[in-house]
């Protein structure tokens, strides 16, 4: 049900952006990893059950319009005394603001994803525990604020909560992943400006 919901948003915010600059990013993509700490898997257990070792993730964007780019991330996190998560959630990022025409380009966006988490009992092993290892609807992560700073490549940081930490920060690569149609006016070829 959280998913429909997290699509359908989605798809709305496209539609509505969907006139302003719509092919300023289409077919453009986005390749991401990152480290955070303080998962909901950590918080939400506490104390001794949250000795984890971060947050690891790799993430893949294709930009939808200039405003909404969709796609799939892929996310670990090791936790020693109760056991490990490997999600794999669709997301969905939403642009609030975007200063490419700058000499230094800052884009400030929110995020949404939901996905399956598959979890490894750690304590499967004691005498008397009930193994709870395999997949779990689990994999939530909510980012109401994130900034990335540079153009092709670039640093980012997000603040949300899920599966990434309430904190989490790394790199990312944007490249064409379709070919963009050359426009022409008269003989003269348009080339595209790196946004």
């Amino acid at each position: 049900m959280i998913r429909k919901h997290i699509y359908a948003i989605c798809i709305a915010v496209a539609g509505l952006t969907s006139g302003y600059n719509a092919n300023a990013q289409k077919g453009k993509a986005e390749i991401g990893f990152s480290w955070g700490y303080f998962s909901m898997f950590t918080l939400y257990n506490g104390s001794p059950f949250n000795t984890s070792s971060g947050t690891s993730s790799l993430n893949l964007r294709y930009y939808l319009n200039n405003a909404v780019s969709v796609g799939i991330n892929v996310g670990y996190e090791n936790n020693s005394s109760y056991g490990s998560f490997l999600t794999f959630a669709p997301e969905c990022t939403f642009r609030y603001l975007d200063t490419k025409d700058n000499r230094v380009r800052v884009r400030l966006y929110g995020a949404a994803g939901f996905g399956l988490t598959v979890f490894n009992d750690n304590e499967a092993s004691i005498p008397g525990h009930s193994d709870n290892t395999g997949p779990k609807l689990w994999g939530f992560q909510g980012t109401p604020l994130g900034i990335r700073v540079g153009r092709k490549l670039a640093g980012f940081a997000e603040i949300g909560y899920g599966y990434k930490g309430l904190i989490n920060g790394g790199l990312s690569y944007r490249f064409r992943a379709a070919k963009k149609k050359t426009e022409y006016s008269g003989s003269e070829d348009h080339k595209e400006k790196d946004h």
